[in-house]
């Protein structure tokens, strides 16, 4: 008996000096604190995403039109609906204004008058067809470099041949804050140092060897601290809406859902009362 409990001490000795070796050399992780929310951080990080990123790594889960739908839509929404309460308020029309009307109607307008014509003869589908239409218009100028369509999953502009030449692997970026998270995104972007004995010049905190450069080094230099951090947070950002875009939705969903199952709860308990308010607990007994 003594013999195996001081082989069961034994062991749990060495497991525990096992787990804090391990843990000691963990990388600590900065907190991202991104939010999916921010519409604007989102937008911010798929440019920054495509102009620095794209050329090597791939997110073939997601299309170009997915993007628009989900981060520009609602702004070319807002702006236009902006315009209209102007032309119905007999208001003088901005630059932006015409701009917006001109997406909403799919023709120039130039003056009031011409905006109160068109609102007499084209239908509400027809406006929303065509401010989707004027939003895939945006995500084909700001976000496609290549000659890909604007319905086209988002591909490296590398070859796969070239990628594996180049730097051994580029992963895909679809999945990669569901598996490693945002912070560990967020702490190695941040994470690269000058190292002379690597090929590229650079090594990085996270992870030791990477075969990546570091492709926001410019950044990092025409920054200050605070906003090259931002420019992080916003690649963060929208890398952690490419690995589940649901969550747009899934987190006010989720509320209603609630709400609903709580007002449903009250009907329910009420429900129960009637049903056994007049039931003499103790007086039934089942007959033979």
């Amino acid at each position: 008996m003594k013999k195996q409990l001081h082989e069961t001490l034994i062991t749990v000795a060495i497991l525990t000096f096992s787990l804090n070796v391990f843990a000691s050399t963990e990388v600590h992780l900065d907190h991202a604190n991104t939010d999916i929310n921010d519409k604007k951080s989102l937008q911010r990080g798929a440019k920054l995403f495509m102009n620095y990123c794209s050329g090597c790594h791939s997110i073939q889960f997601m299309r170009y039109n997915r993007i628009g739908k989900d981060l520009f839509l609602d702004d070319v929404i807002a702006t236009y609906e902006k315009a209209k309460v102007a032309v119905l308020n007999n208001q003088s029309l901005e630059h932006n204004d015409l701009t917006a009307l001109s997406k909403a109607f799919d023709n120039e307008i130039t003056s009031l008058e011409q905006a109160k014509s068109f609102f007499a003869k084209i239908s509400k589908e027809e406006i929303e067809e065509n401010l989707i239409k004027a939003t895939d218009k945006e995500v084909e100028k700001n976000l496609i470099f290549t000659d890909e369509k604007v319905g086209s999953l988002i591909t490296s502009a590398m070859s796969v041949s070239d990628a594996e030449q180049w730097f051994g692997n580029n992963p895909d970026l679809s999945l990669v804050s569901r598996s490693k998270g945002t912070d560990w995104i967020y702490t190695y972007l941040r994470g690269f140092y000058k190292d002379d004995s690597r090929v590229f010049g650079v090594n990085n905190h996270v992870l030791e060897n990477a075969s990546m450069p570091d492709v926001l080094w410019q950044l990092k230099q025409d920054k200050s601290s605070k906003e090259f951090n931002q420019d992080i947070r916003d690649i963060t950002n929208f890398l952690d809406y490419v690995g589940e875009p649901a969550k747009l939705v899934r987190f006010d969903l989720g509320i209603k859902v609630l709400g609903f199952l709580f007002v449903l709860f009250i009907f329910a308990y009420l429900l129960k009362k009637e049903y056994w308010k007049d039931v003499k607990y103790g007086k039934w007994r089942a007959k033979d």
